[in-house]
């Protein structure tokens, strides 16, 4: 009975780690896209004049830029830094820019609300003889994990799950020493 005892004790650390670990507030995620004059796997009738992206925070001053590409050439057709309304970010397209039917992208990187940078995209596409197909979505913060509608966990998230796991093999190494101590000292 003393041996199953002990093993529940030993069990006991790492599995409260592991559950305050995975219990911490996903509010570690970075601003995503929730909406804007352009949604992800849109068909618009022609290219937009204006872009505007809402995120689901309020995205800071400083950093902030969008790109247009074309995603079936690959060519950038043109970048700009965007006016922050509240949530809303915006950018006009220029004047010389109006390629027609076609598949594209708006890429952005922002200072997110909690203050780290934050790059992703929304894809769209142009109506036309073309037949246009739309990728899906992606976003990705500057660690390189998502901010967006995918599942994969946050940077900051990994690092907090990371460092919980080694607290929680460091305890039971450390009570698996103390108990062999112990062991040795009774016998």
């Amino acid at each position: 009975m003393k041996f199953r005892n002990r093993i529940t004790r030993l069990a006991a650390v790492p599995l409260a780690s592991a559950c305050v670990v995975l219990a911490s507030p996903v509010a570690l995620a970075h601003d995503s896209v929730i909406g804007g004059s352009v949604t992800s796997g849109e068909v618009l009738q022609e290219f937009p004049r204006e872009i505007t992206l809402e995120f689901s925070g309020i995205p800071q001053e400083g950093y902030n830029t969008f790109a247009v590409t074309d995603t079936d050439t690959e060519e950038v057709l043109f970048d700009a830094e965007p006016d922050i309304t509240g949530r809303d970010l915006t950018i006009e397209v220029p004047e010389d820019v109006n390629p027609g039917p076609g598949n594209y992208q708006v890429g952005f990187r922002i200072t997110s609300s909690d203050g780290h940078s934050t790059m992703g995209s929304v894809p769209f596409s142009v109506a036309g003889a073309q037949g246009a197909t739309v990728p899906t979505e992606t976003s990705n913060s500057e660690a390189g994990s998502s901010s967006g509608s995918t599942a994969e966990l946050s940077g900051g998230l990994k690092t907090v799950i990371s460092i919980g796991a080694i607290l929680a093999a460091l305890a039971v190494i450390i009570m698996l020493v103390a108990k062999m101590r112990g062991t040795n000292k009774k016998g």
